[in-house]
């Protein structure tokens, strides 16, 4: 264990937490007082520490994400803080003419775009919410702004898409989808402010 403890770079008594709570599986025992790591502990350790540290997921929210660590697989992984922001968000938007307008407006665009979408699909309703949202702010996305979150996210999805399709075992691939789903949300969000920044730059007077 202090070999794995070594490589992953997460403390001895951490380790054995996540393995007392299921996010780690077993190891293999060699011996009366041994036990053998291998790469897939040290995988999913850095795992666990990414979605925590930099995600900012609670160990609920990571056990949700990454499912059984045994090899069954993750549940579909979900963007993370969903839930307190839709419950948010259904606090302040309660107009359901609204939210059938946007998502009108969704699904015309999704088609447009050639997305194959289910209108009633999770996603969908945690998208509508957060336009909505904005509505009610003061500042709804006109046609050209939804139509940038829409062609900003596919470009970003078909890179990783094709990353996570590089991946060889099963359990690694899933464990890809999870990162790029919990962490790339993050990284989005700098390169935005980013962005807002250097506009900003280009465009103030010299």
């Amino acid at each position: 264990m202090s070999e794995l403890s070594r490589r992953s770079e997460v403390g001895i008594s951490t380790i054995k937490f996540y393995l007392r709570s299921g996010l780690l599986h077993a190891g293999e025992r060699t011996g009366p007082n041994q036990t053998r790591y291998d790469e897939s502990h040290v995988r999913r350790l850095r795992v666990i520490r990414a979605l925590i540290d930099v995600g900012g997921l609670s160990l609920a929210s990571v056990a949700e994400l990454t499912g059984d660590p045994d090899g069954r697989g993750p549940r579909p992984p979900r963007v993370p803080g969903a839930d307190s922001w839709r419950s948010c968000a259904a606090g302040v938007v309660g107009d359901e003419e609204s939210r059938a307008r946007w998502r009108r407006r969704l699904v015309a665009a999704f088609e447009a775009r050639g997305w194959r979408v289910d209108a009633v699909h999770a996603d969908v309703d945690d998208l509508v919410s957060v336009l909505v949202a904005m509505e009610v702010a003061g500042l709804p996305p006109d046609d050209g702004v939804l139509a940038a979150y829409l062609r900003a996210g596919g470009i970003v999805a078909e890179a990783e898409a094709d990353q996570i399709a590089n991946a060889g075992a099963t359990a690694e691939c899933a464990e890809r989808a999870v990162v790029s789903i919990a962490l790339g949300a993050a990284a989005l969000v700098a390169v935005r402010r980013l962005a807002h920044d250097a506009i900003r730059v280009d465009r103030d007077p010299p």
